[in-house]
């Protein structure tokens, strides 16, 4: 389904091994070059930024590498949850597309039962590309939805 923002998709992930740093939502601006300065190579690496309950705690991500095997940063171990999901993929110019990110999760909650008990989910797929995830029980308007 299209929106003004993109495509909306309804889309099953598969958990992801991850390494992570819980942050306040006011520090993001902050701890994202720390984070990402930590990596020898952002090359290849996918980036996520989880925010749990109302958007009260957010937590950078990465999917663990095999390089890794050892956990070298003493980076908390998690795990990105799995499941069904809609998807809205922003494009734009950095920095200006991050700030369509919080409009972007509003909108995909009008159309579906959220799961609270899983977090929303920005994958970072590469500068300016960013997919907004809400993880969901139901979607309430699945007939206007396409299924990838």
């Amino acid at each position: 389904m299209p929106s003004p923002l993109g495509r909306i998709d309804r889309v099953d992930r598969e958990p992801v091994a991850a390494l992570s740093r819980d942050v306040g939502p006011d520090q993001l601006q902050a701890e994202w070059p720390r984070f990402e300065e930590g990596f020898d190579s952002l090359h290849g690496r996918r980036i996520f930024g989880l925010m749990f309950g109302d958007r009260e705690m957010y937590r950078l991500a990465t999917a663990r590498l095999e390089r890794y095997a050892v956990n070298p940063l003493g980076l908390d171990e998690t795990v990105i949850p799995g499941g069904p999901y809609l998807r809205l993929r922003l494009r734009g110019e950095v920095p200006a597309v991050y700030g369509s990110i919080g409009q972007a999760f509003d909108h995909l909650m009008e159309y579906a039962e959220h799961d609270p008990d899983r977090p929303l989910i920005e994958h970072y797929i590469h500068e300016g590309q960013i997919d907004c995830l809400v993880p969901i029980k139901k979607v309430d308007r699945l007939d206007e939805l396409s299924r990838s």
